[in-house]
């Protein structure tokens, strides 16, 4: 009997493990063919999607782009997809965001990639998917950059977090250039914040000021500049899992997806090292 309680101890054990191991889905963004070759899982959508949005967004049974099981303008029939596998054959060379999927059985249906839609992706991959060391920096895509100045503006996060890269006179940091992370969230808090990230650790700042969102009343701005070593060993290697301003949890925007953190995580990342690259290059 206690063999058999200790096997079951080291089974729940072995599946806790593996289930906080598990990595959050990478959206393809800008480079759909890194799906190519790989094994997808249609995710089963949830209930509050099936209720505003009917079905599965962007899937075609033919080049012709003729829906797939058709149940609203552009929606499949939820049942026709859910939990189904198929091989990633091909990426459309005039448009990538087309992709070539075909199952086991030899069925072949088609589905259109949208990088500003990311709401509208299904996949989950088998084994990951392999992203190379420059893909989140495609996330800063507005704003300038040259040998004088960078100023550049990542966002396509969540829906309330942004990203800046910004050389010279800073907020807080007047003689460094620095990544700042922006986020708002509703609050009626005037000062406070704390971070918690997904190893445990706490950014506490309970002096912290807030600022009224341009959004409205309801919503606080808050931002902060990566410059020390500590920060960027922080935000580099760890992913959010909440942000509470006035030490308070007020909405579900308080808490940040794990593919939210992943992307955020990243873009930090791709941000430190363009600014280090800078800084060498001018000694």
């Amino acid at each position: 009997m206690k063999q058999f309680t200790l096997a079951l101890v080291l089974l729940f054990s072995v599946l806790a493990i593996a289930q906080e191991e598990k990595k959050p889905e990478i959206f393809p963004y800008k480079r759909p063919q890194l799906l190519v070759g790989k094994t997808v899982k249609i995710r089963p959508l949830t209930d509050e999607e099936i209720e505003k949005e009917k079905g599965y967004a962007n899937f075609f049974e033919n080049e012709d782009m003729d829906v797939y099981h058709e149940v609203g303008r552009f929606k499949s029939d939820p049942k026709s997809l859910e939990n189904k596998v198929f091989k990633v054959v091909s990426s459309d060379p005039k448009f990538p965001g087309i992709l070539k999927l075909e199952a086991e059985d030899g069925e072949v249906i088609y589905y259109w990639l949208k990088e500003n839609y990311p709401k509208y992706y299904y996949f989950e991959v088998e084994g990951g998917l392999d992203v190379p060391k420059d893909f989140y920096c495609d996330y800063f895509d507005t704003g300038v950059e040259n040998d004088d100045l960078i100023f550049l503006s990542a966002d396509g996060l969540e829906d309330y977090a942004l990203v800046l890269l910004r050389s010279g006179g800073t907020f807080e940091t007047m003689e460094k250039d620095v990544v700042m992370l922006t986020m708002e969230i509703p609050s009626k808090e005037n000062m406070g914040l704390t971070v918690i990230f997904d190893n445990g650790a706490k950014l506490e700042l309970p002096n912290k000021p807030l600022i009224v969102s341009r959004k409205g009343n309801d919503r606080r701005s808050v931002s902060i500049e990566i410059v020390s070593n500590e920060y960027k060993k922080l935000f580099s290697e760890n992913r959010i899992v909440s942000v509470l301003l006035g030490g308070k949890k007020e909405s579900s925007e308080n808490d940040i997806s794990p593919e939210g953190a992943e992307k955020i995580r990243g873009v930090i990342t791709c941000g430190i090292a363009k600014l280090e690259a800078r800084e060498q290059s001018k000694k």
